[in-house]
């Protein structure tokens, strides 16, 4: 599974960068600092940082530019992009940021762990998830009950 990160923070970038390389998870990861940085490499604009598929966006809420919120509604009116899978990952746990990144089709909402080993239970979690998801559907199926 490829990886854009959209995230403003260096210091959260190195700390997922770390517990993703502590995982064992070959995930190709690229960073976009804000919103518009995001759409820019998803429309394939910046053809050094393009992402290839499969990929799941991992988004910040609070940033300059464009936030995560406003991302996730450019996202929806952009034909080609509407069904991209977007993690929400953020230090907000406000009931308010969780809804609207729900009503904006967000397939899931993470608080920030705080650490390396939080954010590899994370990482790991989230690769669990896609593996299940990416998975061939059967009759009866109840694979999501491993995470």
């Amino acid at each position: 599974m490829n990886i854009l990160l959209v995230e403003d923070n260096d210091i959260d970038v190195i700390l997922f960068r770390r517990a993703l390389k502590g995982s064992g998870h070959e995930n190709a990861l690229v960073r976009a600092h804000d919103g518009l940085e995001a759409l820019d490499i998803l429309k394939e604009r910046h053809c050094e940082t393009k992402i290839e598929d499969p990929f799941v966006i991992l988004l910040d809420i609070n940033m300059p530019r464009m936030n995560g919120h406003d991302f996730l509604e450019a996202l929806r009116h952009e034909e080609g992009l509407r069904k991209s899978r977007v993690v929400v990952i953020t230090t907000s746990d406000d009931p308010r940021d969780i809804d609207r990144a729900y009503e904006r089709q967000a397939c899931g909402y993470v608080v920030k762990p705080v650490g390396t080993s939080e954010m590899r239970e994370t990482i790991d979690t989230l690769n669990r998830f896609w593996d299940i998801c990416e998975a061939p559907k059967t009759s009866g199926d109840r694979s999501l009950d491993r995470i």
